[in-house]
């Protein structure tokens, strides 16, 4: 066996080893949805209506959540979570899902239910022709 064959299997074994133990490259959960949007059809370079979930433990919280993102230019409604006792602050938004733009706003809003201890729960979009 060469030292570039020997080179060679050991660089195949290590590449079988990682992705068997997880070491792959895992995608951001913003590119996974925009790759999903693109792969059912929908014009990436048109604004989207995004919605935006921000879950906090009390009313007053996702107000004050609320009332910051209108300043921003969300729609936003605050009800009851689904589930348990917190509460939902829905911001929706027109916005081109550019990666590095909804990258920037998962930052901020995330920032914003952490400063409130809130949770930010990503979002969603439907699907522009």
């Amino acid at each position: 066996m060469t030292v570039r064959s020997a080179i060679i299997n050991i660089v195949m074994i290590v590449g079988l080893l990682s992705s068997l133990v997880g070491c792959t490259k895992k995608l951001d959960p913003d590119e996974t949805v925009i790759i999903q949007l693109r792969k059912a059809g929908s014009d990436l370079s048109k604004p989207h209506t995004i919605d935006f979930y921000l879950y906090f433990p009390s009313e007053s919280a996702a107000e004050e959540a609320a009332t910051r993102m209108r300043l921003t230019g969300y729609t936003v409604e605050v009800k009851r979570a689904a589930k348990g006792d917190h509460w939902l602050c829905l911001g929706t938004k027109q916005v081109i899902p550019e990666l590095s733009t909804i990258q920037a706003i998962t930052r901020d809003l995330d920032g914003l239910a952490k400063s409130l201890h809130g949770d930010y729960d990503g979002w969603e979009a439907k699907v522009e022709k």
